[in-house]
């Protein structure tokens, strides 16, 4: 999967990741209506963002990796 990444859609993945790491209020609003509990909410929001920090950490390593295997 780390091999379909550019340079966009790393940016993107750091952007939805700052954005999984705090649920905005739309999404709050949301569990309320949808009788979703607050800790419940921010459980499944806290490992989207940690997965999304653990898969941009995988892209950073492959990128560093590629760039010393083409320096040697």
């Amino acid at each position: 999967m780390t091999d379909e990444f550019t340079k966009g859609r790393f940016k993107a993945l750091a952007l939805v990741s700052q954005f999984l790491k705090c649920p905005s209020r739309e999404l709050l609003l949301e569990s309320i209506y949808k009788d979703i509990k607050e800790e419940d909410l921010r459980w499944v929001t806290d490992r989207f963002h940690y997965y999304t920090l653990r898969l941009l950490e995988d892209v950073e390593e492959k990128i560093k990796h590629s760039k010393e295997s083409s320096n040697n």
